[in-house]
């Protein structure tokens, strides 16, 4: 185990370095852009503090991320709406030091009620999905 975890090492600094790769030593790559890109997939791109959201032509919410990272907690949420404006889907990953907690994907109906839920759940995880929604404020603009 110490000579593999040495050889990893080893790697890094050597990847760190410079001397890793083929050829390569000396090469930089570009750094990548500033911000998040201004269009995904035809969907405009509008961030408000924490929270990113994904907007159609006619600047309907069709997609509503938020994240709390912190040292030793990671929550990701995702909202994912259709056309007319309705929630239809809800994403929650979870995880603490002690590993992942919440792991979940919700569906849900026309009214927004929530039909399906799939994924994992640790043992004492029962926050309800709906407690993770976030509200899109009206009238967006980016």
């Amino acid at each position: 185990m110490l000579k593999r975890l040495r050889a990893v090492a080893a790697c890094a600094v050597l990847g760190v370095a410079g001397l890793g790769g083929a050829g390569a030593a000396g090469t930089t790559l570009p750094a990548p852009p500033a911000g998040p890109p201004a269009q995904v997939g035809g969907l405009r791109v509008c961030e408000r503090g924490d929270t990113t959201y994904l907007l159609d032509r006619s600047g309907r919410v069709r997609s509503l991320t938020y994240a709390r990272l912190v040292p030793d907690n990671r929550l990701w949420v995702r909202q994912s709406y259709d056309r007319a404006g309705r929630l239809t889907g809800l994403s929650v990953n979870w995880s603490g030091f002690a590993g992942r907690l919440l792991d979940v994907r919700g569906s849900f109906d026309a009214r927004g009620r929530l039909v399906k839920e799939t994924g994992f759940r640790a043992r004492g995880v029962t926050t309800p999905l709906g407690s993770y929604l976030r509200a899109v404020p009206r009238g967006l603009t980016c």
